[in-house]
């Protein structure tokens, strides 16, 4: 069957990888001006206000990023949620279906970082509660927790480079194909174009608590709510790593589940409204 997007009627699906490619690229172009101003080191929330404050376009260039890389993971994240509702997972073989849901998981992970690089006292705390998680896990939970970061001056540093570097660029290489496949067209440009900018130049950002101080509810970024809410009442380890790794394991499991796919689409379905509902209800009452 054929998967190319000629042979695709135009519709919402076809235009969903486009406008997030364009997000995308505002969101690497604005990275790469950032990159330069930005230092993982010393008191990073005042060098976080510094770029904001001081530097000419400063506050543009981050809300500009900020925007994009959340609209790029939000359409990455309905293009795959409109593959799976319409099951063309049984398209895909094993290999690339593996490579695109790892570019999701990525993707995630890249915003999760980027919260953590603002400095102030939710980026702090969403850096040691990931941290404190990874060094709960069996066997190996010490040196993942090393790999992500350090306590001390260099807290930042290694969220920095996965954030700036390795990650987006691990993200591109298992995308190359659908990158190739969905190169933004000039009605995608027309649209996102002036949505993000738009954005950047009238959408003041929240304000950034400060390392310190009193805050009432420290809340992690919105796609983490669920699991700080479930950090509450369940096992660290039970809600931080065994149930997200279990569910990964069943989307990478779809396009060999053969007739057992139907339960296991279903059971996703379930734990993903599941998971929105609890995340709905953080955001609102606090997790």
């Amino acid at each position: 069957m054929d998967r190319s997007p000629a042979s695709r009627p135009l519709s919402l699906s076809a235009y969903l990888p486009r406008l997030g490619l364009t997000a995308l690229f505002v969101c690497l172009a604005s990275g790469l001006v950032l990159a330069f101003q930005y230092r993982p080191f010393g008191n990073v929330f005042q060098n976080v206000e510094e770029i904001t404050t001081r530097i000419p376009f400063g506050w543009f260039f981050r809300r500009l990023h900020h925007a994009s890389g959340q609209v790029f993971v939000i359409l990455m994240l309905g293009h795959a949620t409109d593959h799976f509702v319409r099951k063309r997972y049984r398209l895909y073989p094993g290999k690339e279906w593996s490579r695109l849901t790892a570019a999701v998981c990525l993707c995630f992970f890249i915003l999760f970082t980027g919260f953590i690089l603002k400095g102030d006292q939710e980026g702090i705390f969403a850096g040691r509660i990931f941290g404190n998680l990874l060094g709960r896990v069996p066997l190996i939970g010490g040196p993942a927790q090393r790999l992500f970061s350090t306590e001390g001056a260099g807290f930042f540093f290694l969220p920095y480079l996965y954030h700036a570097f390795f990650a987006p660029l691990l993200v591109m290489f298992l995308l190359r194909s659908h990158i190739r496949e969905w190169m933004p067209n000039q009605k995608a440009l027309c649209v996102a174009l002036p949505g993000l900018f738009g954005y950047a130049l009238l959408v003041p950002s929240p304000m950034d608590i400060p390392p310190g101080a009193q805050a009432a509810v420290v809340k992690g970024p919105w796609f983490f709510l669920g699991i700080q809410s479930l950090l509450k009442t369940l096992d660290p380890v039970l809600a931080g790593a065994v149930l997200p790794a279990l569910f990964v394991g069943g989307v990478l499991l779809l396009p060999a589940s053969g007739r057992a796919g139907r339960p296991l689409h279903y059971a996703i379905v379930l734990v993903s409204c599941l998971y929105a509902l609890l995340t709905l209800r953080s955001a609102l009452w606090g997790p």
